[in-house]
């Protein structure tokens, strides 16, 4: 518990054991374009001057009695507010070694940082966290943090990303009762690996196919050569008032993905749903990682309109936000 916890003033003598955590701060998914060097270089320079040459607008604490290992660091400074100019206490760094997990130092640190803020007036607190750091996420939510604004990227020196090729030789139809092997075909990999539906893994097939022919519901399929090589399920997002707005989930065989199907079908169901009566589609529960999907969605009009924090348990990636994305038809 964080009541054990000893937690001090940083010292000058600390500067190794501190340094040594840094390699913790870039331990978990990052983007594709942030390395774990440029990370651990940055706040290993940021911590140094810290610790050289300590000023009144900055603090280091560190976890562990003296002489005894060094468990964490925190470090923070002094930031003013954008929009009111107000000064507060920011967290730059908050590192906690590998074998003292689940011991309470992050939250003793994250106190220690705070009743420093506090006791020199600060009202608030900030701190940064990249989006895929699930873990970091999840420790400040339990803190009482809350989401503010949120911080995005393009990378403008690379070639402009091309759209894929259409997809070639494919009919899209309602479906019928013999194409049930078929979906299950499709249906059950993209479910047993828990990375973008929130199918329980081991659905069995009868369950996945009742799931995806729900009633009111409209399913299609995707057939190139006599082979289903996707589905996708349109139906209403919301029953009675909600019923204007049109749902839809999508799936492509593994072996048919990248060749641009996924957007055949969304154009496709978006054409469907117009013809249904819908004025608008909804999707609530695109999941964060799932990038390639987001640009598609994108392309075809949509946008995100809303995230939920940490909603979704991804098999690999472990708790991720989930977008709400939409657009009128």
């Amino acid at each position: 518990m964080s009541e054990s916890v000893t937690v001090r003033p940083a010292v000058a003598a600390d500067r190794d054991a501190v340094l040594a955590l840094t390699p913790r701060l870039a331990d978990f998914p990052r983007p594709a374009w942030r390395s774990a060097g440029e990370i651990a270089a940055a706040d290993d320079a940021i911590l140094i001057a810290a610790l050289e040459s300590p000023g009144p607008g900055t603090a280091v604490f560190v976890a562990g009695a003296p002489g005894a290992p060094v468990l964490g660091v925190i470090f923070a400074s002094s930031r003013d507010d954008y929009f009111t100019h107000e000064r507060h206490a920011h967290v730059e760094v908050l590192a906690v070694a590998p074998g003292a997990e689940g011991r309470g130092v992050a939250r003793a640190l994250m106190a220690a940082i705070e009743a420093w803020s506090a006791g020199r007036g600060d009202r608030f607190i900030t701190l940064n966290v990249f989006a895929t750091n699930t873990r970091a996420r999840g420790l400040y939510a339990r803190l009482g943090y809350l989401p503010e604004t949120l911080h995005y990227r393009k990378d403008l020196t690379a070639a402009a990303e091309a759209p894929p090729p259409a997809a070639r030789g494919v009919t899209i139809r309602p479906d019928t009762h013999a194409d049930a092997d078929g979906e299950w075909a499709i249906l059950q990999p993209v479910i047993a690996a828990g990375e973008t539906y929130a199918f329980a893994p081991d659905m069995g097939r009868e369950e996945a196919l009742t799931a995806w022919h729900p009633p009111g519901g409209h399913t299609f399929v995707a057939e190139r050569e006599g082979r289903i090589v996707g589905t996708y399920l349109l139906k209403a997002n919301q029953p009675g008032l909600g019923s204007h707005v049109a749902n839809c989930g999508y799936m492509v065989a593994p072996a048919a993905r990248g060749q641009g199907l996924g957007e055949a079908l969304c154009r496709h169901s978006l054409e469907a749903a117009r013809g249904l009566g819908f004025t608008a589609m909804q999707f609530n529960s695109v999941v964060s990682t799932n990038s390639g999907a987001i640009r598609v969605w994108q392309r075809c009009g949509f946008a995100i309109v809303g995230t939920v924090p940490l909603a979704f348990r991804h098999a690999r990636a472990g708790l991720v936000d989930i977008h709400v994305m939409h657009r009128l038809l």
